[in-house]
């Protein structure tokens, strides 16, 4: 059996090798924390108590207690509250009961830790055995301890403090979930494909106009559900006009809206009331909200997911809002710059660049800033997009975004349509300088599935940028379409191919994708191309809230990935960042290129791998590899194909 002192030094071990401003200890000099500590004996004598590791940082009123066992069968009871001397769980949460508010006896006391951050971890077994140990994480939070369900690891200091950030955060994706929800329900009448587009035109409806009164906002609720029917259409138009939107993109919207007129549910009943106070009291104020999650994008996802909108998880793929913002970190910016994105989505590529333009305005010494980001607005960004949900929800988007103004059209970006909207720019004036896109996946170009594909998508933008051209795209794309490709580098440059994380797009598709950066209208010829493996961008999943940078390590990670490729010379190591010039037919992809890493192998990850064929031998026998299997039951086939002589 592991002795429990060897254990806790290896955790100490371990705590102290992380990043943190002061020494873990198993006691503290703090008076106010031994007075909470005092009666909390394990033993419940009323005697003191102590957790087998603390931490303290006074000036950023922090507190960290940890509870340690040898073994996993250790680590909890069933419910987490039998045993606080047998059980990891049971004792950390036994220890941060004690700092509960309602339990802090003196009221000067509780006042002193009112806003401190109070951490707990239990950790059982060998926490240097990937197999054969268990975290877990709480916090105390509004005077309630909250598991960290899905952190099962040890933080450092800056990673615990994290948590706290997102506290808030948490509250509001759950209010914007049972908004989306609530909202779908009320709507359960009417087409889900029509649903984005009201709910479009009730945001717009709502949009408060500097220095115009809005009357809809102010009298819908006095008013009967036909006169809010009748009013809704009216509204869109007199709010996106003042917006400068022209008329026909005004009128394209409109004519979505026709099938209100008509809608028995919507004339007679309160749906539309009961929708607009909804949005007006819970989803839009969250709007304004300083976070850095993407509260808007959030909402149309969990609207559209609730909704049932067909192909938005099929073939569309929103993009995550960190990477757009990568995409204007991955190249040189100017202040005259014009972006074009081919497959506009929600709008979250062209809000990238917006606000990029925007920052590099404000940091310049160029006169007249304030008229220069208006013409960003007005000029400077330029969508297709031919979804009509996806084209109402980037209007309304962009209008909540501080811009109301940009040149989105309901458009296929193949289409003659489009043709002559980029001539009518260009007569202006408006030549797109840099492209970016996230192309519909899975796209043929046949009869049975007329979507282009994702390459065709990208010649086409590479072709009528100026400067730069950016892809995020399966990993397929760039290494099928030979002679597609190759012709796409006999008049633009590859630059860089970055490997995103595999799980960057979940929960939503499970798509492993990658960026390729080009500088357009110049020969590839011998240029070497500089390819990354992106593993990891810090983000989590998490059941509530998809994909979020819980931890904060996303801006590290990000700058880590600039400096190694603005200095790819240096940091080239063959393996995870490789230079290489192309071949005619090679692919676009670091696995074609890099050498096999043996750096971490080891005998466990020997053993885990002959562990993994024996099982995928067993399932490939037994004709059991597309099978789903619980863990049960695979468990009971293998130790039966091996047990039972199958395999000799």
């Amino acid at each position: 059996m592991p002795r429990k002192d060897k254990t806790d030094s290896a955790v100490f071990r371990h705590l102290n090798n992380l990043e943190y401003s002061y020494e873990w200890d198993t006691y503290c000099d703090i008076q106010e924390i031994n007075e909470v500590l005092a009666h909390s004996s394990k033993s419940k004598s009323g005697n003191t108590g102590y957790p087998d590791a603390i931490y303290v940082n006074k000036d950023k009123k922090l507190l960290i207690l940890v509870e340690i066992k040898p073994l996993l069968s250790q680590h909890t009871s069933e419910n987490g509250k039998e045993n606080p001397k047998k059980y990891a769980v049971d004792g950390v949460l036994h220890y941060m009961s004690y700092f509960l508010k309602a339990n802090i006896d003196k009221q000067s006391t509780a006042g002193f830790f009112s806003d401190w951050k109070i951490i707990g971890a239990a950790v059982s077994g060998d926490i240097y055995d990937e197999y054969n140990h268990r975290i877990s994480n709480f916090i105390i939070s509004g005077d309630v301890i909250a598991e960290q369900k899905g952190i099962n690891e040890l933080l450092n200091e800056t990673d615990y403090l994290m948590l706290f950030d997102n506290i808030d955060e948490e509250q509001i994706v759950s209010n914007i979930s049972v908004s989306s929800k609530k909202i779908n329900k009320w709507l359960r009448s009417v087409d889900s494909q029509k649903r984005p587009v009201l709910l479009s035109a009730l945001m717009i409806c709502l949009f408060e106009v500097k220095g115009a009164r809005n009357d809809f906002k102010n009298g819908y609720n006095s008013w009967a559900s036909e006169t809010i029917v009748n009013n809704i259409p009216k509204t869109v138009k007199k709010v996106l006009s003042g917006e400068k939107l022209p008329e026909e993109k005004i009128n394209v919207l409109l004519a979505e809206l026709a099938f209100m007129e008509h809608d028995q549910d919507l004339n007679s009943q309160s749906i539309l009331k009961d929708i607009l106070n909804e949005l007006s009291d819970v989803v839009i104020p969250l709007f304004d909200r300083k976070s850095n999650y993407d509260i808007i994008g959030k909402f149309y996802e969990e609207f559209l997911k609730y909704a049932g909108v067909a192909n938005v998880k099929k073939g569309i793929v929103l993009t995550p809002r960190h990477i757009g913002a990568l995409f204007t970190e991955l190249i040189d910016i100017k202040i005259n710059d014009v972006f074009l994105d081919p497959a506009c989505g929600t709008g979250s590529f062209l809000i990238a660049a917006m606000n990029k333009l925007i920052k590099v305005i404000e940091e310049s010494d160029v006169p007249n800033k304030e008229e220069k980001i208006r013409s960003i607005k007005t000029k400077h960004l330029v969508g297709f997009e031919k979804n009509q949900t996806m084209y109402s929800l980037a209007i309304s988007n962009m209008l909540f975004r501080g811009d109301g103004k940009s040149q989105i059209y309901k458009e296929d970006f193949f289409s003659q349509g489009a043709e002559e909207a980029l001539k009518e720019l260009e007569e202006k004036g408006i030549c797109p300088t840099i492209g970016f896109i996230n192309p519909p996946y899975g796209g043929k170009d046949s009869a049975d599935n007329p979507t282009k594909k994702e390459i065709q998508f990208l010649t086409r933008m590479l072709d009528k940028v100026s400067r730069y051209g950016l892809m995020i795209a399966p990993l397929s794309t760039y290494f099928k379409e030979d002679s597609v490709r190759s012709n796409i580098l006999r008049k633009h440059t590859l630059k860089y191919v970055i490997n995103m994380p595999k799980d960057l797009f979940m929960p939503n598709a499970a798509t492993n994708t990658a960026i390729a950066v080009f500088e357009t209208n110049k020969p590839h010829g011998d240029q070497e191309v500089v390819f990354y493996d992106l593993k990891d961008d810090g983000f989590i999943l998490s059941k509530a809230k998809g994909r979020t940078d819980v931890y904060g390590k996303w801006p590290k990670i990000k700058n880590e990935l600039l400096n190694k490729l603005q200095n790819s010379e240096k940091f080239a190591d063959g393996i995870n960042l490789v230079r290489t010039r192309l071949r005619d037919g090679d692919e676009w992809l670091i696995q074609a290129h890099a050498a096999t890493d043996y750096s971490s192998l080891s005998e466990n990850s020997f053993l885990k791998s002959v562990k993994e064929y024996m099982i995928f031998k067993a399932k490939q026998e037994l004709d059991l590899l597309e099978k789903d299997l619980d863990e049960v039951t695979l468990l009971e086939v293998i130790s039966n194909y091996y047990g039972g002589g199958a395999g000799e």
